[in-house]
């Protein structure tokens, strides 16, 4: 792993060292994605983790009509990764796609269970990413419950504007649960200030 590559995760990983970095260099790759790019999908054994350098990620389902529903994204400095194959075991139930050029680090959920092994650092690291993970899917739960769309969207600009501004409005309005033209309409009323 180039310098700037060890550089980097130092500076964006919280509680990691030289030390904790070499321990996971052996299992680390570095690699691009070009945009549309699909590198899981349904029923890929995937154990792997992923620390997002530059781009997006969405998560979606394909529904047996062809409708894609998106899940949720990813982006710059966050984990990710297959959490059926990372948790239960089990083939991917979806597709995780980059937007736009996607830069991401990947390693093996298995090379991190060994490190923990090691380095009370990297122990931290693992819990970490399961809270960061698990807190993200319920976050997106709650506000599908509590809140309605046009305050999903709002709350969305407020969290993620950078992100919202990358990603075609059609998966926005599939992560909302809504069409594009409710979209259009809920864009209009907010930035009109109604």
């Amino acid at each position: 792993m180039e310098e700037s590559a060890k550089e980097f995760l130092l500076n964006n990983i919280p509680g990691i060292t030289r030390d904790d970095i070499d321990i996971l260099e052996p299992y680390t790759t570095f690699r691009t994605f070009k945009s549309g790019e699909t590198y899981i999908q349904p029923g890929d054994n995937n154990r792997k983790v992923y620390f997002i350098k530059s781009g997006i990620v969405r998560v979606y389902h394909l529904e047996p009509n062809g409708t894609e529903k998106t899940i949720l994204f990813h982006n710059r400095r966050s984990f990710f990764g297959n959490y059926d194959g990372i948790i239960h075991r089990q083939p991917s139930r979806y597709f995780f796609q980059s937007i736009g050029e996607t830069e991401i680090f990947e390693l093996t959920y298995d090379a991190i269970e060994a490190g923990s092994q090691k380095s009370v650092n990297i122990n931290n690291l693992r819990a970490n990413m399961f809270l960061m993970m698990i807190g993200i899917l319920l976050q997106n739960i709650e506000d599908f419950v509590l809140l309605n769309p046009e305050e999903r969207y709002q709350k969305h600009l407020v969290e993620n504007a950078n992100v919202l501004q990358k990603v075609p409005s059609k998966y926005i309005a599939s992560l909302l649960g809504i069409t594009p033209v409710s979209l259009s309409r809920i864009k209009k009323r907010i930035f009109r200030g109604n």
